[in-house]
């Protein structure tokens, strides 16, 4: 396929030669006929040999090779790929080997995989995915296009007990979970059900492989949450916010719309909307790049003061 018949397709512009092009891979594999994408500057060496690159338009004026202009590379790579052939993993309908209470109520399209389990008074929306071995328990509400992939656990018990007489007593939890349309639930993550009224994720958000969202939580709207996330019960999660990988809420905080907090932050207080937070115990990204700086230097700073106080003593 030329490279201006694949830009038709996909709906971008061109620039440079018309090669053709045989498929679509990363740059790790890519060489002669292939098309591959480069999102970042210090990448642009390595396209040596390839036949064509997806950019973005900031890039276009840095290389000398057939690109194709777009504004989200990596997805429009994906694209192409399809177009070349290139098919997912994906399957149809409902497996004989899956377990669907009959009364369960499921959307038009709805497939389910091998020894998925569908509980009880569950409802599904249309064209919703759920992948083999996942479980979606008793009266949990999931909507239209959902992907839950293998192994989560959507509504199960939240983790409640009272310390009572010398143990601890288990709190039942009576509550649901609700997913919106469009959430994707990574594989192994577990979204327990509320104690009383539901634990709600809202539309388009994005979930991780392993990610723990607790009792009650509030999630909003087109929030990504990477991987080995822990939410704590009663938190709430702002419309647009980023949970890099690792981050752990103690319970009852709240994350404020479109805040992005770094990989492996304790969240033990909330966090104003925008902002950018980092580091063991939360605070302000910038402040945490210079609190680590001044950690550097504490050895020096040590050797400094030692050598002061036998100054003195001298």
């Amino acid at each position: 396929m030329k490279l201006s018949q694949l830009a038709e397709k996909l709906g971008r512009s061109t620039q440079g030669d018309d090669p053709e092009l045989s498929a679509a891979l990363p740059l790790e594999e890519a060489g002669p006929g292939v098309l591959t994408f480069v999102v970042d500057e210090k990448y642009l060496p390595k396209l040596q040999g390839v036949g064509a690159v997806i950019l973005p338009d900031k890039l276009a004026d840095k290389v000398d090779l057939p690109c194709l202009i777009s504004p989200a590379p990596a997805l429009d790579l994906a694209r192409a790929a399809k177009l070349f052939g290139a098919r997912e993993m994906a399957f149809d309908g409902i497996d004989s080997s899956a377990a669907v209470d009959p009364s369960a109520k499921l959307g038009q399209g709805v497939a389910v995989g091998a020894r998925a389990v569908i509980g009880p008074r569950v409802v599904i929306g249309d064209h919703t995915v759920i992948h083999p071995g996942a479980v979606i328990q008793e009266r949990t509400i999931v909507g239209a296009r959902c992907i839950i992939q293998s192994n989560a656990v959507i509504g199960s018990e939240g983790f409640g007990y009272e310390y009572v007489d010398g143990g601890h007593q288990r709190i039942p939890h009576f509550g649901i979970v609700r997913l919106e349309d469009d959430v994707h639930v990574g594989a192994c993550t577990t979204i327990d059900r509320a104690r009383f009224g539901e634990t709600l994720i809202r539309q388009g958000t994005r979930i991780d492989n392993m990610v723990q969202v607790a009792h009650n939580v509030q999630v909003g709207r087109h929030v990504i949450l990477v991987s080995q996330v822990g939410i704590a019960g009663s938190c709430e999660i702002g419309d647009g916010a980023v949970l890099g990988g690792q981050v752990g809420m103690v319970p009852h905080k709240k994350v404020g719309p479109g805040a992005q907090v770094g990989a492996a932050t304790g969240i033990i207080s909330d966090v104003p909307a925008g902002a950018v937070w980092s580091g063991y115990w939360g605070m302000e990204h910038r402040i945490n790049q210079r609190a680590l700086a001044s950690l550097r230097r504490l050895p020096e700073l040590m050797r400094q003061m030692r050598a002061l106080l036998k100054k003195e003593k001298a």
